[in-house]
């Protein structure tokens, strides 16, 4: 009798998943990241890990999130270095956010331009 009732509550949670996993949207951000197949795109993966450049990359992170009052998009964008140039990918919450971030970015001292690609998100509803 227990393992009946066992097997029959495991069957429930999987047909309950099952048809959460339907309802759900889906994640898709393909056209978004259609330029990062370029071969000359500017990607996290085609970083190089230059003492110096994590280092940089470090003191804008942490710059970044040590700033109050900027929302969890702002604080999480996608930064990238090379050869004294940051770019700054990602969502933000508004265009001050984005104007804030790009300022945070070109204030440490190895940064030489900033080129910013972020995105004012949509407002939920």
């Amino acid at each position: 009798m227990h393992k009946g009732a066992t097997l029959a509550c495991v069957t429930l949670a999987l047909c309950a998943g099952m048809a959460y996993a339907k309802d759900a949207p889906e994640a898709d951000n393909s056209a978004q990241n259609v330029g990062a197949t370029r071969k000359d795109a500017v990607t996290a993966e085609k970083q190089n890990n230059v003492k110096s450049n994590v280092e940089t990359l470090a003191a804008i992170r942490k710059a970044i999130v040590d700033q109050d009052g900027l929302s969890m998009n702002a604080k999480n964008a996608k930064i990238l270095f090379s050869k004294g140039l940051v770019t700054l990918k990602g969502p933000v919450d508004s265009e001050s956010e984005k104007a804030k971030v790009e300022e945070i970015a070109k204030s440490c001292s190895a940064v030489t331009s900033v080129k910013n690609m972020l995105t004012v998100a949509p407002k939920k509803q």
